[in-house]
């Protein structure tokens, strides 16, 4: 027994460290024919809604006949999915007679050379229920010791089983979440409740080290955000422009996420309304009217003025707001504060 126990603790260490659930399976099947030998180590999950019962690692035929005869009756289903954590050998659940005489026996279990089967739970949720069956295709039956051994082990089974899914769903969440940043033409950068990041994409990388000087390394590597961005988060603020060089503004917009993880989306874009309120009051009269739709013929009939001098007060007004279009101009100059 203390040899028994020594390998189940080893087993149960080995158990909390992997992260995919394929991972747990191998675990599980490298163990568990040490602590019980068996022939054959086969998962088989049922859809809970459907009843539909898959098995791995086993021939077609064998899945497709043992599916369709698993729900013959109440009594031999029960080992199918037992109600508690442990293990229970099909011996247990059906005598042999009875065993014999079903047509799961006859069509699946003897012409797969199969003597012996212990089932021990795997996963028990609203969605699916699972087994792990430990398959003898000769000797003698699974001892009280080799059950007792498996069932001590049963529960760690199935806790590092839902943690290896819950991690490796969290892992598919991650993937699509980079993929959606990676696919923005925005910087993307998601942080903790701590301000350190947690991930950023290639265009926030350029922005930053733009506007702060940081380097995906500096940055990526669990660093708290620069005092800029820090600003925007304490107080939260959902929209914020910060200044840059060469007259550039980083626009800022945060949306708080479950967890108190936050996501800031950053856009670089030219600060136009210093630009703007350079504009003379002139300026100022033939953009107005370039925005009420008139050509230049109109607008020089206006101001008293030739159709040649308000194009070239437009070409300032252009060359002011760094622009190339009367449209630009227009909604460029609606951004600036009126003096």
């Amino acid at each position: 027994m203390a040899k028994t126990l020594a390998l189940l603790s080893e087993f149960v260490l080995d158990l909390y460290r992997l992260q995919e659930p394929a991972e747990v399976l191998r675990t599980v099947d490298r163990w568990g024919r040490r602590l019980a030998p068996y022939d054959l180590l086969v998962p088989a999950l049922t859809d809970r809604p459907s009843g539909a019962v898959a098995l791995e690692g086993v021939p077609p035929d064998f899945a497709q006949g043992y599916c369709r005869h698993a729900a013959e009756d109440l009594s031999r289903l029960a080992h199918l999915r037992p109600v508690h954590a442990g293990a229970v050998r099909l011996s247990e659940v059906v005598p042999a007679r009875d065993l014999r005489r079903s047509a799961i026996y006859n069509e699946v279990l003897r012409p797969n050379r199969i003597r012996h089967v212990m089932t021990s739970c795997l996963v028990e949720n609203p969605r699916v229920t699972g087994v792990l069956k430990m398959i003898r295709l000769d000797g003698p039956d699974f001892s009280d010791r080799e059950r007792d051994a498996v069932a001590l082990g049963a529960p760690h089974v199935r806790l590092a089983y839902a943690n290896a899914e819950r991690l490796a769903a969290l892992a598919r969440q991650a993937r699509r979440f980079h993929l959606v940043c990676d696919s923005l033409a925005e910087g993307a950068v998601l942080v903790d409740r701590a301000g350190r990041v947690l991930y950023q994409n290639a265009r926030a990388e350029a922005l930053c080290r733009r506007y702060f000087g940081a380097t995906r390394r500096g940055l990526a590597a669990a660093a708290t955000l620069p005092a800029a961005l820090r600003g925007v988060l304490a107080p939260f603020q959902a929209r914020a422009t910060l200044p840059g060089p060469d007259g550039r503004g980083l626009v800022v917009r945060a949306a708080r996420l479950d967890g108190g993880d936050a996501l800031l989306l950053l856009e670089d874009r030219e600060s136009a309304p210093p630009a703007a309120a350079a504009l003379s009051p002139r300026e100022r009269e033939v953009l107005h009217w370039v925005g009420e739709g008139k050509t230049n013929h109109e607008i020089g009939v206006i101001l008293g003025i030739s159709a040649r001098t308000v194009q070239t007060h437009l070409e300032h007004v252009f060359a002011k707001l760094h622009v190339v279009s009367r449209a630009q101009a227009v909604a460029e100059a609606l951004k600036a504060p009126r003096e």
